[in-house]
């Protein structure tokens, strides 16, 4: 099985697709056609590792579910602190990678606009803020999960 682990805003919720009325933000398609992209082409299936998983792993479908994403949402990573402090995102997901047994993962990609990702970086497709994941990221989020040059 091969995985995205997805962060919300920067990837998919650019900040050009803030509302300037204050609303809730939502995610850009053409971000969301990158995405589409690289789960179509892999079969990798989602696991949320935004802040946004806060929100539980059901409304994290909806919302993907009504933004256009296609792929199925499997879990989302949990929230490890130290004291009051949150851990780096990379040793989440190292969690959620040690905990999962119901299939073997493959390969693994890491879709966010943070660095924070500790010995996992060699996986991360950095997606500014700014501009969100675009083709050239899908290109390399696709290489990632594959181990095939494009």
């Amino acid at each position: 099985m091969r995985i995205v682990f997805l962060d919300f805003d920067g990837p998919i919720i650019p900040s050009l697709s803030y509302p300037p009325s204050g609303k809730q933000a939502r995610a850009w398609p053409p971000c969301v056609s990158a995405l589409n992209r690289i789960t179509e082409e892999t079969g990798a299936k989602i696991v949320v590792s935004s802040v946004w998983r806060t929100d539980g792993l059901m409304k994290c479908r909806e919302n993907l579910h009504s933004w256009g994403v296609v792929a199925p949402v499997i879990g989302v990573t949990p929230r490890l602190y130290e004291g009051y402090n949150q851990l780096p995102r990379g040793l989440e997901i190292s969690k959620w990678l040690e905990e999962y047994d119901r299939e073997e993962v493959e390969s693994f990609v890491i879709l966010d606009d943070d660095h924070d990702m500790e010995h996992l970086l060699p996986f991360l497709v950095h997606t500014p803020f700014e501009t969100g994941l675009t083709e050239e990221h899908a290109d390399l989020a696709i290489k990632i999960l594959t181990g095939v040059s494009r």
